[in-house]
């Protein structure tokens, strides 16, 4: 956008009174102001992260720098070049002075109609409501999945301080229907060896006005929770009915060393539900006069992460 297009999509609106700070405005500034109230242009919501932005303190001072090697440049605000904000512009940098709502947004610096720099500037912790963030892996190969409540107004990132002490990458955040998902990955995790670090989850939120940010840290095995039980078969062995499965397709490898504990449901034909575990074995008798049965399993060292159930196993079958 070339700062001396006019501020609004009105064709009424004089030219001549719109121009970049530091710039001579011809108009009388009664004129200006009334030309300003009517092309005022509403802030978009953000989509995405912006790749630079600043965050400031509310009714403080905040200079915001141009990138650029031009000794002099113009700026506009959100696309204004006469914002309703309180503004000093000097060389290559542009003070805020009393940082307020109105005064937030994306500040571009202009080299005549050539655009060199933008940053987006907020303001901190005008959002403090609590984030319940929920983290879950469907087993120890370093990766796992984030997900939290928040507003479609915001737009998030995320990165994770891993096992190794090493700061990963920032990565973009998934939003819709009123929730956030992350996935991240420690290339660094040894799933055969003890976790003597947590992992740090990092998260930065950004509305069109403000800033948040947050960490969370935890063990990879405090959050493993695997997916159901696959691949239920029956089968006679003489007289007796038995049922085989395998463990979950993303589970860990060699199921030896990461072994399961398998919870089996059975409904009888009057509808009581009968319980029985198994730890270690893929396979198990039957129980007499069940009419069908679900599994479910987890680790045993994480007692409360059981996996969804399996869909209902009917166990009519016939010999």
């Amino acid at each position: 956008m070339a700062p001396t297009q006019p501020l609004s999509t009105s064709e009424n609106c004089d030219a001549a009174v719109v121009a970049p700070w530091g710039t001579p405005v011809e108009s009388s500034p009664m004129l200006g102001l009334v030309g300003l109230v009517l092309c005022l242009v509403p802030v978009d919501t953000l989509t995405a992260f912006p790749p630079k932005f600043q965050v400031g303190q509310l009714n403080e001072d905040v200079v915001v720098q141009c990138d650029t090697l031009e000794p002099h440049v113009s700026w506009t605000l959100n696309g204004e070049q006469e914002p309703m904000a309180e503004l000093e512009a000097e060389g290559r940098n542009l003070t805020i002075l009393g940082l307020d709502l109105p005064a937030t947004g994306n500040y571009s610096c202009w080299a005549g109609p050539v655009l060199l720099d933008t940053t987006y500037v907020v303001v901190s912790g005008a959002r403090e409501e609590e984030i319940n963030v929920s983290c879950q892996a469907e087993s120890y190969h370093g990766s796992f999945h984030c997900s939290w409540p928040g507003p479609p107004s915001v737009v998030f990132r995320a990165r994770l301080t891993r096992s190794d002490g090493s700061l990963g990458p920032w990565v973009p955040v998934a939003g819709g229907h009123g929730r956030f998902n992350a996935t991240l990955v420690d290339p660094s995790f040894c799933p055969f060896g003890e976790e003597l670090r947590p992992l740090w989850l990092h998260l930065e939120g950004l509305s069109d006005t403000s800033y948040l940010s947050l960490s969370k840290h935890f063990f990879l095995r405090d959050i493993v929770r695997p997916d159901p039980p696959q691949e239920l078969t029956l089968r006679w062995q003489g007289e007796q009915l038995h049922l085989a499965w395998a463990p979950p397709a993303s589970w860990q490898r060699p199921t030896s060393y990461f072994v399961l504990l398998y919870h089996l449901q059975y409904e009888l034909p009057n509808g009581t539900q009968v319980e029985r575990f198994v730890e270690g074995m893929e396979e198990t008798q039957v129980q007499v006069g069940a009419r069908r049965v679900r599994i479910s399993c987890r680790d045993p060292h994480t007692p409360l992460a059981w996996s969804p159930w399996s869909p209902w196993q009917d166990l009519d079958t016939p010999r």
